[in-house]
């Protein structure tokens, strides 16, 4: 196989991620197929089919998985992260097509409680987070707003490869909340978080993720960490913080991160504080103090022109 790489190390990061693989048939009921079917998708029948709820090829692998969540939680188990490498079927100018997926479902807590640790319920945010870490294996996913009518439209999104040099152009995926009256149709009775995505783009996206991939010796000068306490509008996002420091394209930069956020007192309203730790490497030198302040203005007035931000001193 071509991808049989590839999609080892999709199993090994779903599996890491939490999930247990499920194989299912393939043959659905053509009602519950047509919840979940684009419009622009055709059929693939059975000519002469064994029963009613077995008269179709699926056309989406969101289905199966639908039933498998609802077979779980009817017998007992309430806290579920399923997923299935497969294939869903379809007819493409009056001929059967294949069409390798990856489907994942979700439902449950996300953190059971522990010594030093609540209880969560499983959320979407849950959901992009593992397509995130997911979607790293070729080159991260790109999310845009849902279109499909599964899904809960305040919490869906659709997804396309991030990197650029892809065959394929748009988006290969789609997660989210199952809507209320689809969960309905399945007797899902708490939150269910559906996904899926075509595996012939993504597999390429591993391909030129890893062609892509360089490697550089570690430097035998030592590392230096500066935090950066951040006074910050609400609604900023890390995201943007980190885009503005990246784009003065220090080459000593070697990781900026998030450590802290705080609001409450001494922080003004519709503010919140922000501490940001950028850490700078040389592979030539010990970086002195004078490149470090040099460094850190460069940053602080960026981040003041473009984000407004302010340096906390309180």
């Amino acid at each position: 196989m071509p991808y049989a790489q590839a999609e080892d190390r999709l199993r090994e990061r779903l599996i890491g991620l939490g999930y247990c693989e499920i194989v299912s048939i393939p043959l659905v009921n053509e009602e519950e197929d047509a919840l979940f079917r684009p419009a622009d998708v055709m059929p693939a029948r059975v000519a002469n089919p064994l029963a009613e709820d077995a008269s179709l090829l699926r056309s989406t692998g969101l289905v199966s998985m639908a039933h498998a969540l609802a077979w779980n939680l009817n017998r007992g188990q309430r806290n579920l992260r399923l997923f299935e490498i497969g294939r869903a079927y379809r007819l493409q100018n009056g001929a059967p097509k294949e069409i390798r997926i990856a489907t994942i479902g979700a439902t449950g807590m996300a953190r059971e409680k522990g010594i030093a640790e609540s209880p969560r319920e499983y959320k979407f945010a849950d959901l992009k987070g593992d397509l995130d870490h997911i979607g790293a294996l070729a080159g991260g996913f790109a999310w845009n707003a849902a279109g499909a009518g599964w899904q809960h439209p305040a919490r869906a999104g659709d997804f396309s490869p991030a990197k650029n040099g892809m065959s394929h152009a748009g988006a290969i995926g789609r997660a989210g909340q199952l809507a209320a009256r689809i969960a309905d149709k399945f007797k899902l009775r708490q939150d269910t978080f559906l996904a899926e995505w075509a595996l012939e783009p993504f597999f390429e996206g591993y391909h030129l993720a890893r062609a892509a991939r360089k490697y550089q010796p570690i430097s035998r000068f030592p590392a230096v960490e500066r935090d950066f306490s951040l006074t910050l509008s609400d609604g900023t996002s890390f995201a943007a913080v980190r885009e503005v420091i990246s784009a003065l394209n220090i080459p000593e930069i070697i990781s900026i991160e998030a450590v802290d956020l705080f609001r409450g007192k001494h922080i003004p309203q519709g503010k919140f504080s922000l501490l940001v730790r950028v850490t700078f490497q040389s592979t030539e030198a010990t970086l002195t103090e004078a490149q470090l302040s040099h460094f850190s203005s460069r940053i602080i007035s960026a981040l003041e022109q473009k984000l407004g931000a302010a340096l906390r001193t309180v």
